[in-house]
This record gives structure tokens, sequence and C-alpha cells, in this order.
């Protein structure tokens, strides 16, 4: 057989596996000299053997064909995993092939611009990738962008289609939308953040999508019935051809939903999936407009791919680990998933608001999958996913990578966290039938789990990086992290992430910037994270009152009296050692870091973090610019999460301090991105191929955004 792939990773596996085999006399030992002869992609086996010194023993030819056969075995067992073509060595880069970038974390929900109505979209994402181009941003990091729940307050992170984007995210202008023949403005035209819809800092799910969803079916009817469109309707026809069985099945899913008034697909009257796809034959012309909405998010977000490729700006998505029980995936093709637990992350003291989170854990809802199903056709259902997420992100994270090797899972659902809050772990048993909260497949309790775990999510994570070659991936490796997962992230060359103050040494003391592995992520926090200016005001307004109290002495606290001063004490000795850690990571001396957060403080704590090791670092937008604001609380629900909005527009942002202090802190830290030499060209030629036809009224939006190329015509 002909080897149609090669990959360095393979072979070093192939490497230790004879080196093992050659310990235990298996085969001949003078072969440890030749192991780095391995077969090349264009020679088979067969002529490789042949090549073998002639001195070599007939028995010892025999265990050595024997043995290679059993790697062609594995070889053809799994052939894609090993396949990559040696241009796009997505999985096993060299460390120096990777440029060291600055990123902003930038959820799209959060952006805000002259008529948006209500929420994000990809225009106000093309002038964040404008500001974040002359910011000298690498990449602008997204949460999830795929179809929500009808939630008010939806998690990105439960998505009802794997594949799917949400439509709310579109762009309402003539010129992106067939069939949208005036510029819709909402009640007072161009609205100031106080006239939103949503309010003046959050996004109101419910009114948002009503609004939209008005405009787009007014566009819908427009673009089927118009002869002016005629010509468009046939390119529409061939990409749902094109699109296979996800798209139906999502269409039919979006019908049922408003059928049946729920997308919890378990309260439906009809559950089988063949009779509940025949109820909703009957309602083809809706199907046909949730379709049309596929088809216009996808080419919206092309655009904005190609646009911040040409910018060099890099788009990071995000994959989750799970989709939500209440998809259209999980209802389609319930086979690929194990429905009776749910997968989430066990308890820990970093997200203790939540009393269920602190005691059980996180629930977070997703069925767990069925990995021996999905093998049975190659992972299609991965492969698929990614395939479409790096259509559209030039990079992408992992979300819970962690969750590929074991993932800690609950025989409940979260509706039921609340009965099973106050129960100790027997009465909890006894409710279940035995079963408790716990690591799936297996935990790492002993060795022989703790390798197989690692087997398990190697194997997966090499699926997955085979899907997209040559796509930058970065996994979320946070929580209870078992000690095999990031040397397996780095050979994989996956950068996990890097929280300073988590990365304490055994001495006590804080892991300099210089020391962490190239292959990482350095951020002061993730969007579960309170912002780095609250964590430090916090931790410095125990000390202070302490102070006021005169339990506190400079940098050391008084011996206190009583168990009120003595829990005041303990509070601000561990303010005290936290802002520590903080101090050495950023070189600051005693005199400087006993003060409330201030600019001095965050100039010192973010060259430190760009200026590490790290190949990524990031800022999320409410740290940047001095934003008190949290996107979501672990383990809750409703409230504020996933609906916080910027105070200011990016044309704003243009002028404003902070975007001056990201400039010199990315360019003290090398992380500038390498401009190419036509990238002012680029830049007018996609604002040709985004308007091909002149109007009015993207003339005058050309010019308001600073798109028009020198005045000249389009």
């Amino acid at each position: 057989m002909i080897l149609t792939g090669t990959d360095c990773g393979w072979k070093q596996n192939l490497r230790l596996f004879m080196q093992d085999a050659i310990s235990k006399r298996k085969i001949p030992s003078f072969l440890s000299k030749r192991l780095p002869f391995m077969p090349d992609r264009r020679e088979n086996y067969r002529a490789f053997f042949l090549r073998q010194p002639r001195i070599m023993a007939q028995r010892q030819r025999i265990r050595l064909a024997a043995f290679l056969r059993g790697m062609l075995f594995c070889r053809s067992r799994f052939p894609r995993l090993a396949q990559v073509h040696p241009g796009n060595r997505s999985s096993m880069r060299s460390d120096m092939d990777e440029k060291r970038l600055a990123g902003v974390v930038l959820p799209l929900f959060s952006l805000r611009r002259n008529n948006d109505h209500g929420i994000g979209d990809l225009t106000a994402l093309r002038q964040w990738i404008d500001w974040a181009a002359d910011a000298h941003v690498g990449f602008l990091q997204l949460l999830p962008v795929n179809a929500l729940g009808r939630d008010e307050c939806p998690s990105p992170y439960s998505a009802i289609s794997s594949i799917a984007l949400e439509p709310l995210y579109l762009s309402l202008e003539p010129w992106t939308i067939p069939g949208l023949e005036e510029r819709v403005f909402n009640e007072t035209g161009d609205t100031l953040p106080w006239e939103q819809p949503s309010g003046p800092n959050l996004v109101d799910y419910p009114k948002v999508r009503f609004w939209k969803m008005w405009i787009l079916r007014d566009a819908w009817n427009n673009f089927k019935t118009k002869p002016e469109y005629e010509g468009i309707m046939p390119k529409f026809r061939e990409w749902v051809r094109e699109q296979g069985s996800w798209l139906e099945d999502f269409a039919c899913f979006q019908v049922l939903c408003d059928l049946f008034g729920t997308e919890i697909w378990w309260h439906w009257p009809e559950q089988d999936p063949a009779r509940a796809k025949a109820i909703a034959a009957d309602y083809e012309e809706e199907k046909d407009f949730t379709r049309w909405l596929q088809w216009l998010c996808e080419k919206q977000w092309e655009f904005i791919r190609i646009y911040a490729d040409e910018r060099n700006v890099k788009l990071m998505g995000d994959i989750p680990i799970g989709v939500s029980l209440s998809s259209a995936d999980v209802f389609f093709e319930r086979y690929l998933f194990d429905t009776d637990w749910c997968g989430g992350a066990p308890a820990e003291g970093n997200y203790a608001e939540d009393p269920f989170t602190g005691k059980w854990g996180q629930n977070w809802g997703i069925p767990l999958y069925k990995w021996d199903v999905m093998a049975q056709d190659n992972f299609a259902w991965w492969r698929r996913r990614v395939k479409y997420c790096t259509k559209i992100f030039s990079m992408y994270r992992i979300d819970h990578i962690l969750g590929f090797y074991r993932i800690y899972s609950f025989p409940w659902k979260p509706t039921e966290n609340e009965v099973f809050l106050p129960l100790t772990l027997e009465q909890a048993a006894q409710r279940t039938g035995g079963r408790l909260p716990g690591f799936k497949p297996r935990g790492d309790d002993n060795a022989v789990d703790r390798n197989l775990n690692l087997t398990d999510g190697d194997l997966y994570l090499r699926l997955l990086l085979s899907a997209a070659p040559g796509v930058s991936v970065v996994g979320e490796d946070l929580g209870c992290v078992p000690d095999y997962v990031r040397p397996n992230m780095r050979q994989l060359n996956i950068p996990g992430f890097k929280i300073p103050h988590w990365e304490i040494r055994t001495d006590g003391t804080i892991t300099p910037g210089k020391e962490y592995h190239e292959c990482s992520f350095a951020a002061f926090g993730t969007h579960d994270f309170e912002t780095i200016m609250q964590t430090w005001n916090d931790s410095y307004a125990k000390i202070e009152r302490a102070q006021k109290l005169g339990l506190w002495d400079g940098t050391s606290p008084k011996t206190p009296s009583g168990p009120e001063q003595e829990s005041i004490v303990h509070q601000a000795e561990d303010g005290a050692r936290l802002l520590k850690w903080f101090a050495d990571f950023a070189g600051m001396q005693p005199e400087t870091w006993l003060s409330c957060w201030n600019l001095e403080i965050k100039t010192a704590m973010y060259n430190a973090l760009f200026r590490s090791n790290s190949r990524y670092a990031a800022i999320l937008w409410p740290a940047l610019f001095d934003v008190n604001k949290r996107l979501n609380i672990p383990g809750t629900t409703g409230g504020a999460n996933w609906r916080e909005r910027m105070p200011f527009k990016a044309v704003e942002a243009y002028d404003m301090p902070q975007t001056a202090w990201l400039r010199t802190v990315i360019g003290g830290s090398d992380r500038t991105p390498l401009q190419g030499e036509d990238a002012i060209r680029a830049l007018k030629e996609s604002s040709r191929r985004l308007f091909p036809k002149v109007t009015v009224n993207n003339e005058r939006f050309l010019k308001r955004t600073l798109m028009w190329p020198n005045g000249k015509s389009l």
C-alpha cells in the first residue's frame, strides 16, 4: 500500500512504539540506529522492507514485517487522522512557524453602531476590524455565533444547531440583504444608545428578534416575488442543494419550534423525527424562509472573513464542547448522543457565586457524545462542524477541551438543579437510581484510566485538526486539568490558556511570563471572569478595610483579637497574596501595587502579559476600555449574562486614549502583525466587491465609514 501522507506525529509515535518493542525484545535492537529512516510518503512498506540490511536474520525480517503490517492496520483503521498534507501541517507545525499576536475578546452581541437595531451585527464587526487593523490587533476573538435558543438570555454555548448561524447578527442594509429595498431605521432613525430597542446597556433578545425578523420577512417577500431578483434566486436554490441534510433538519426544527411553541422537543406532542418531518413538510414556505436566512448569514460572513483577511486581522471563532439538548442535531440525530447524562464541570473554588455550582459543579445540560457510534462514519458530524466553522473563521478556540479526554457529567437536567441542591450524596443517589455526578467515560483514578483518557482525547483532537488543515487552534483548558492534558496539547500544537494568577509554582510564587511555554494563550481571564480591574480592587478593598480597623501595617497584618477580626485579617492576607503575585508578575514595587487600580498598574500588568513567551495574548473589551462589566457568571442564567453592550461605537474608539495605549503596549511586545504591501489596495478592492452597484444610500454609508477610496468611482 502506498503512503498518501506524511506526518511527523505518526512517525514519532512509530519511533516510540519501536523503541518500546526493542526494549521488550520484540524486534531487533540494531533497528534503533535506523529509526530516523522511516518510510517516506511515496514509498510503500514493501520497498522499505527490501531496503533493510541483508545481514538481517530471517527471524528478524519476519518480526519487522509483522510489526509494519500492524502499523499499516493502524493507519488504515483511521486513515484521515494520520494523513496531513506536508504543505498544511496544522497539527504538527514548528513552533517557529507561528507569529506572536495580540487579540481582543469582542463578543458580537456587545458591538454597537448607528442603526444596529439593538444588537451587534456584521457591519459593526467590519468597523471593529478596521479599528483592530489601525490598533495593530492581530485577532478578534468572538464567542460562538451559531443559532441561539429563544430564551431571554440565550447562551451562545448552548446553540440549537452545530452548523446554522444566528440571523440576529445579520446587517440590515439594502446593499447587504437582497429584497430590502430601502434602509430601515429604528423609530428615531440613527438612534442614540439609550434609544435602542434594547435600552442603553443590555441586549433585549425578544424585542430585537421580533424587530429584525419583521424586517427580514418583508425582504424575503420581495425577494421571492419581485422580478428584479429572479437572477439571484437560482443561486440561492443551488446553495440549498449543496448543503445536505443539516439545513433540511434545521429548517424542519425551526418550523416545529414555532408550531409547538418551544424548542424543548421532549415537550412536543410528536417526538419521532420521521413523523415530525412529515408534519413540517406542510410548511415549505416557512422552511424556505429559514433556508434563506442561513444563505444570507453565510454570504455576509464570507465577506467579513475576506475583509478581515485583507486587513490582516484574524477572526477567532469558538467551537463549544457540546450543543444544546434542545437542538436540531440532537432531535434528528439522536443516535449520536447520550441524552441520559448532561455534561458540565466539577465544583471548584473559582466559580462559587452560585450555591449549586459551589456544591455540585456546573451542569450545562449538554448531552454527551456516543464516540463509538460517531467512529462508524469516521466522525462525519465533527468534520462537518469544523468545516463550516473554518469557512468563516481563520482560527478557532475549542471550548472546554478537557471534555475530549473525559467530561464531568450529571444524571439530571439543569432544570432539576434546585431539587438536588440541598441533598446529600446518598439522597441524590436514591433519586437517580444510584447514579451520581462524575467523569465520563471514566475518571482519572488509576494509571490505566488516565492512559485510556489520554488516548481518547488525542484521537478526537487529531480528527478535529485533520478536518481543517492549516487553521490555528486554541484550547480552553481551565478547571481541573489532568497532568497528561497539556503535554498532549503541546504535542498537537494546540496552545492552552495561561491565567497568570493561576500559574503558581510549588514554592508559592507566581510563574513569570517569560517561563510560559511558547505553545500557550495568555490572558487575565475569559468571558466567565470579572475584569482584572475588579479583581484587583476587590483584593485591595480587603486590605484597606483591615487598615482602617488598625489590623494592617504596611504590607503585613497585626495580631487580631476575636473571631471577627481574624476573619478580616484572613481576607486581607488573601488579598495581599493575590496583589503580591500580580506585582511580582508585572515587576512592580510595594509602593506601587498597594493602591487601587490605576493606569500605571494597568500598563505594568499588560506589558508583562503581552511580553510573556506565549504565542497569543488577549484582553477583554471591558478590561481594555476600563468598563466594569462582566459578560457571564458561570452557573447562573438570566440577568446580564450574554447581554452587555459597549457604551460606544468603533468610530468613537479610534480617538479614545485606550486605543493609543493598546497600540503602544502591542508595539512594545513584538506582537505587531506583519502588514502586506497591498493592504490599502486590498481595502479598496474589498469595498468594490461589497458594493458592486452604487446607490445614494451606500455612497453615503461609504463616505461616513471611511471606506470610499479617495473619491474615485466604484
